[in-house]
């Protein structure tokens, strides 16, 4: 999901925490694939495959807010302002996702009309149903509003991040014009209202709570790389730590007392406190020094992963199907054996194939976007 390219302002826990959010997506298709058509466990409330569908969209929180976090470094290192101006922004973001994800798509809808396009009772038998309508919203990338699981089920995911990045701009006006807190606030309460006000149309599917989400995202950049305003201050007095801690027991307690089939109803308010905790960990860990989280997120397997998070996430549904379809169901394991076999050796098959994806459709975008930036002039203002 986040996918901001190589740069001097990239840090390696910020692909530790990719990685850990990208890992939990697939732990809950993996599940999720096994699971398909055990009613026993999918009518649970506190089964292991409900629990990890609860945690895989959650974790497309944390992917919203780091994608806020990365994008606002720059601007920040270019004294408030994007570098380039609304067009190149616009550009290089287009550079930088639609080649990979329209080559995903490509892929998928590859597979469907080949090999893996025909009823199985599984997870995939929803991307299989293409209609024209559904290509084309994949296609302008409407598919979180039209279509929406067809191709491939992480795709809308996609789509709500494309939008937020036009109106990005206008959020980098309003912090120079208004400040943090006004911005922050005016995206929080905006989103909400529209989500709430809107519960149960296609605008809904929008999650247009996740613009507050990507804000936040800003506010942990600017809380660990400004030194203008209260940021120095609020990076050195907020117990930051202890605010990821709380948060994550309110989700917690919240999707425990409310069982998985209401937090599933409730995403959208799990939301708030996964944002919050995700801008607490990002200034927690950039910190000096960083302690224990810092090395966690830092980990060499994790910052690897991480690098290449944004092809895992495009790609491991597809391949998670042919391993299901042609390897373990004609072994004739069971559900538990499946599932043990998907999270190990199914895994290093994934990560595989992820980071082939990414050698042929990202590298070269990364490299490209590299040399385009060691071309440009350095720019001006706060590091």
């Amino acid at each position: 999901m986040s996918t901001s390219g190589p740069t001097a302002l990239r840090l390696d826990h910020v692909d530790g925490l990719r990685a850990v959010a990208a890992l939990i997506v697939y732990i809950n298709h993996a599940y999720a694939q096994v699971a398909s058509g055990d009613t026993v466990a999918l009518a649970s409330p506190y089964s292991l495959a409900r629990i990890t569908m609860v945690a895989g969209h959650l974790s497309v929180t944390v992917f919203i807010v780091l994608s806020g976090f990365c994008l606002a470094l720059p601007v920040i290192a270019n004294a408030g302002a994007l570098r380039g101006g609304l067009k190149q922004f616009l550009t290089r973001r287009a550079r930088r996702i639609l080649p990979p994800y329209f080559a995903a798509l490509a892929l998928c809808l590859i597979l469907i009309a080949t090999i893996i396009g025909k009823p199985t009772g599984s997870l995939w038998d929803v991307p299989i149903d293409v209609r024209w309508y559904t290509i084309i919203a994949h296609v302008l990338l409407l598919q979180d509003l039209f279509g929406t699981g067809g191709i491939n089920y992480v795709f809308w995911s996609i789509a709500v991040e494309w939008q937020i990045y036009f109106l990005f701009p206008a959020l980098v006006w309003g912090w120079r014009r208004f400040g943090a807190g006004t911005v922050v606030l005016a995206t929080l309460l905006l989103g909400y209202a529209v989500r709430i006000g809107f519960d149960g149309t296609r605008i809904a599917r929008v999650h247009p709570q996740y613009l507050g989400m990507f804000a936040l995202g800003m506010l942990a950049a600017h809380v660990v790389s400004s030194k203008e305003g209260s940021m120095p201050k609020l990076k050195a007095r907020v117990p930051w730590g202890a605010v990821a801690a709380a948060m994550f027991c309110l989700v917690t307690a919240l999707a425990t007392a409310w069982g998985t089939g209401l937090a599933e109803q409730r995403f959208y308010l799990l939301d708030l406190p996964v944002g919050l905790m995700t801008t607490a960990l990002l200034v927690t860990a950039s910190r000096a020094g960083g302690g224990l989280l810092k090395r966690i997120l830092t980990a060499r397997p994790l910052v690897f992963i991480g690098t290449f998070s944004f092809s895992l996430y495009l790609v491991h549904a597809p391949v998670l199907q042919l391993l299901w379809q042609y390897a373990l169901v004609p072994l004739g394991v069971s559900r538990e054996q499946m599932l043990v076999l998907l999270l190990s050796v199914g895994f290093v098959i994934v990560l595989g194939a992820a980071y082939l994806f990414f050698l042929g459709a990202e590298a070269p975008l990364l490299r490209a976007a590299q040399r385009a930036r060691a071309r440009a002039p350095s720019p001006v203002g706060p590091a």
